[in-house]
């Protein structure tokens, strides 16, 4: 196991998952969504990935005077929420800004709505209530379609005549809690952070290249993470615990010794590689940040750069500091590798990749346990089998 054959099989590895996790987060509408736009003669239409499927289906009607025809749907499944749909002419696709069209689930089932103007209180806890906005709209409708259980929000919006249709910006959300007109905060993940983008209404292309890259960096990270520390330096603990004296007779020349340290080094290498593009995306947010994946993702780089520092720091074989050094470095090894696991799985949850990245992960982690466990068993036959020929020969 050369370390070029590691870095080539790696590498291939990111390039195929990063084939498998690039695609954008809007999508075709559902056939259903679909039938329900073109019955309204309305001609593009997008669905977003999110828990809730936000769908939006619309029409410039007329490029001259701005008149603008929407219909936002979505699934509102708990028993109060709120679905939300709006414009933010200023320079940047964000909520606070925003003109926005929420319709509430009210706990007696109805759908009620109104005009909203999001402002920069509502981050320090004030309440958002309805309040007339800047834009131009008529023929507000929030209903429900019951054949596929989707509340919607419809309308017609003239827009001003200084907005550039061919470049605006857009928000959506989906809430799970309300009170009377009153829509709570939503869930705090990633892609209801994400939930806006710069439009090109005339032909529907997504201009959010700030979003693009942020996601592509996003689904980087995450690759580098699991490959690095979760996959490889498992690998490189393994060979170390039991390719000493076998199976496979790696003991002849340090092979097995020289196979670890490969494989501590290329996992650092890719696992600090992600965790440098984590610190740049905690930056990059101005808007939102997860502390307690940050916190973990420090912890694992600290403690990962002091055992792959042990390749050159540790002590030699007739120290008499040797065994308690052995002791400290297979203890916070393993201890490292738990905590590797946890910040996985957190950073899956903030992804919201759960269908796809979490049962890949998982597969992962049995393969490496199966594997542990083979070897366990094997060497305690073997150590068994040395006792018993052991004693035999002493009788």
């Amino acid at each position: 196991m050369s370390p070029s054959f590691l870095v080539f099989f790696f590498s291939n590895s990111i390039f195929v998952l990063s084939l498998f996790s690039s695609t954008i987060h809007a999508h075709r509408c559902t056939q259903d969504f679909l039938f329900e736009t073109h019955s309204r003669n309305l001609t593009l239409c997008k669905r977003y990935k999110h828990r809730n499927g936000v769908e939006f289906g619309w029409k410039v009607e007329n490029t001259t005077t701005n008149i603008l025809k929407v219909l936002v749907g979505a699934r509102l499944d708990s028993k109060t929420g709120w679905l939300a749909w709006g414009l933010n002419l200023g320079p940047e696709p964000r909520m606070v800004g925003t003109q926005a069209l929420i319709g509430i689930k009210q706990t007696n089932g109805s759908f009620l709505g109104n005009t909203y103007n999001v402002t920069q209180y509502i981050k320090i806890g004030c309440n958002l209530l309805p309040t007339p906005i800047d834009l131009n709209v008529t023929n507000l409708i929030f209903g429900r379609l019951g054949h596929i259980q989707y509340h919607t929000i419809e309308a017609t919006i003239y827009l001003p005549q200084t907005v550039n249709i061919s470049r605006i910006n857009h928000v959506w959300q989906v809430g799970k809690v309300a009170i009377g007109m009153e829509p709570k905060i939503h869930e705090k993940t990633i892609r209801n952070y994400d939930s806006t983008e710069t439009i090109d209404l005339q032909t529907g292309t997504s201009i959010s290249i700030r979003s693009a890259r942020r996601h592509q960096a996003r689904v980087a990270h995450g690759i580098f993470s699991i490959i690095g520390w979760g996959t490889i330096l498992p690998i490189g603990v393994i060979i170390a615990r039991y390719f000493k004296k076998g199976p496979i007779h790696w003991n002849e020349h340090d092979q097995w010794k020289h196979a670890h340290k490969t494989c501590q080094a290329c996992g650092y290498i890719l696992g600090a590689t992600g965790w440098v593009i984590g610190i740049w995306l905690g930056n990059y947010s101005k808007y939102y940040s997860f502390p307690k994946h940050g916190a973990y993702g420090i912890c694992i780089f600290t403690f990962a750069t002091l055992q792959t520092l042990a390749l050159r720091l540790k002590p030699h074989t007739n120290d008499e500091l040797r065994t308690y050094w052995s002791m400290y470095h297979l203890s916070l090894g393993y201890a490292l590798l738990i905590v590797i696991c946890v910040n996985i799985f957190k950073g899956i949850k903030i992804l919201q990749e759960e269908e796809t990245w979490k049962p890949t992960y998982i597969a992962i982690i049995s393969s490496i346990v199966f594997i542990f466990f083979v070897f366990e068993i094997t060497n305690w036959i073997k150590h068994k089998v040395d006792q018993l020929t052991t004693s035999k020969q002493i009788s």
